[in-house]
C-alpha cells in the first residue's frame, strides 16, 4: 500500500527496461511496484512513443503512459550512437534484468542483445518480448494487441454469435505477455540462485495468447468443434452470461447442479430443478434456449439490487455489469487500495489503478508517479561515474536529454 514501511519483496533487484507502450513497460511495471529499482531507457527525442497518446492529465501527462510508468526512473540517451550504447552497457554491468519488447534482432543491432550484454554481465537476466516469439517463420513481422487478439483466436470467440469478431475491451495480449514475462524473469531469477548464472528468458505475445486459451483448446481437441462466438455466455455452462433486468444489465452465472437447483427455487418454478431437461449441465446446454428465453423473461421484472439480494444469499454469483467510472467508486475497490492516487511530475495528483497481489510480509505500491523525459538522467550518469564536463558534452551533442 501507499506508504507502508513493510519491505518490498524485490527491493534491491536492479532492472534496466527498454521497451514502449505496453507489454514492456507493464513487466517493469510490475517488478517495480513490488520493490525493484527500474531504469526506463528512452529515446532523447520524445521518449516511449506512448507519452503521446491522448487523453493526457495535466502537463500533458499521458493517460496511457501513467499507467504502466510508475516507480520508474526515465534515461532519456540515444541508442543509435555508440557513446549513448556505451551508457547502457555501464548500467548493465552491476544490473540483474533487462527487459525489452522490441522484433527479434532490434537491440542485437544496436549491438545490446543478449549474447554481447551476457558477456559482459553473466548473471544478467535478458527478457524478450516479441509479437511472434524469438524463432518461427513469422518471428521479424510486426504485430501489436490487436493483431495477436485476431492471429491467436482470441477474437474468434468474442462477440455475439452469428456477428463480426469483436477486441476484447482490455489490451489482453499485450497485458497478459508483459504478466508473463514478469513471471519468467522471477523463476530465471529463483534458478540463478542456484546455478549462480543468469538467462534468457524468451516470450510473445502470440504466446501468452494461445496459453490463456486454456480450455478452449481442449475443447477443440476433445470435440473436433471448434469454439465460437458465444456473446456473455460461456462453453458448457447454462445460465452463465449477462441478462437484463429492469433497471440494468447484470451477470448470473451458474456452475453446478445445486446451484441450478437453488436458482429455480429463488425463481418460483422448483419443478426444473430436477426436470430430466434440464438436470446436468450437458442437457441444460441442449435446452438452452428454452431456459435463457424464460430467464430473459423473468430477470426483466426486478432490478438488479433485488436480484442479487435474493440470489446473493444463496451462493450464486450474481453481479451488475458496472462501467469504469461506477467501478473507481466501488467500496469492495477502495477497501482493497485498487484506486490509489499519486504525484507526479509536471502534473496534479493523477489517480490509477493499484497494486493486485498484497502480501502479510511485505508490501508492494505505487510510490512515485510517472517520470518525465530524462527526469532522472543526470542522477544516473553521476551514478556510473559520469563527470559534470562528460555529461555537459552528452547532452549538447544530444547523446543524452535532461528532463
Amino acid at each position: 500500500m501507499v506508504g507502508t514501511q513493510l519491505p518490498a519483496p524485490l527491493q534491491g533487484l536492479k532492472v534496466i527496461e527498454i521497451g514502449v507502450a505496453m507489454a514492456g513497460p507493464y513487466c517493469g511495471m510490475m517488478l517495480a511496484d513490488y520493490g525493484a529499482d527500474v531504469i526506463k531507457v528512452e529515446r532523447t527525442d520524445q521518449g516511449d512513443e506512448s507519452r503521446n497518446w491522448a487523453p493526457f492529465f495535466e502537463g500533458r501527462m499521458s493517460h496511457y503512459f501513467a499507467a504502466v510508468n510508475r516507480n520508474k526512473k526515465s534515461l532519456a540517451v540515444d541508442l543509435k550512437n555508440k557513446e549513448g550504447r556505451a551508457v547502457v552497457e555501464r548500467l548493465v554491468l552491476d544490473a540483474d534484468v533487462l527487459i525489452d519488447n522490441f522484433r527479434p534482432g532490434a537491440l542485437e543491432r544496436a549491438e545490446l542483445g543478449y549474447e554481447m550484454l551476457h558477456r559482459k554481465n553473466p548473471r544478467l537476466i535478458y527478457c524478450s518480448i516479441t509479437g511472434y516469439g524469438a524463432t518461427g517463420p513469422l518471428k521479424d513481422e510486426r504485430a501489436n494487441d490487436v493483431a495477436m487478439q485476431a492471429y491467436a483466436g482470441g477474437m474468434s470467440i468474442t462477440g455475439e454469435a452469428g456477428r463480426g469478431p469483436v477486441k476484447m475491451g482490455i489490451s489482453v495480449a499485450d497485458i497478459g505477455a508483459g504478466m508473463f514475462a514478469t513471471t519468467g524473469v522471477l523463476l530465471a531469477l529463483q534458478m540463478r540462485n542456484v546455478t549462480g548464472k543468469g538467462q534468457r528468458v524468451d516470450t510473445s505475445l502470440l504466446e501468452g495468447q494461445i496459453a490463456m486459451l486454456s480450455y478452449h483448446c481442449t475443447a477443440y481437441f476433445a470435440s473436433g468443434k471448434a469454439p465460437e462466438r458465444k456473446g456473455s455466455s460461456a462453453q458448457g455452462l447454462v445460465p452463465y452470461q449477462a441478462f437484463k433486468a429492469s433497471d440494468g444489465w447484470m451477470v448470473v452465472a451458474v456452475f453446478t447442479d445445486r446451484m441450478w437447483r437453488d436458482l429455480c427455487s429463488a425463481l418460483g418454478m422448483p419443478e426444473w430443478g430436477d426436470d430430466a431437461r434440464f438436470n446436468s449441465p450437458q442437457r441444460r446446454m441442449v435446452n438452452r434456449e428454452t431456459i435463457i428465453a424464460a430467464l430473459t423473461e423473468i430477470f426483466a421484472r426486478e432490478s438488479v439490487a433485488a436480484w442479487r439480494a435474493r440470489l446473493g444469499p444463496l451462493g450464486i454469483p450474481c453481479t451488475p455489469v458496472l462501467p469504469i467510472d461506477q467501478v473507481v467508486q466501488e467500496e469492495q475497490v477502495q477497501a482493497r487500495d485498487m484506486i490509489v492516487e499519486v504525484g507526479s511530475s509536471g502534473s496534479d495528483k493523477i489517480r490509477m489503478a493499484g497494486v493486485p497481489i498484497k502480501f502479510s510480509d511485505a508490501a508492494g505500491g505505487v510510490r512515485t508517479g510517472p517520470p518525465r523525459l530524462g527526469e532522472h538522467s543526470k542522477e544516473i550518469m553521476k551514478s556510473l561515474g559520469y563527470t559534470d564536463p562528460e555529461l555537459q558534452r552528452l547532452v549538447r551533442e544530444g547523446v543524452v536529454a535532461l528532463g
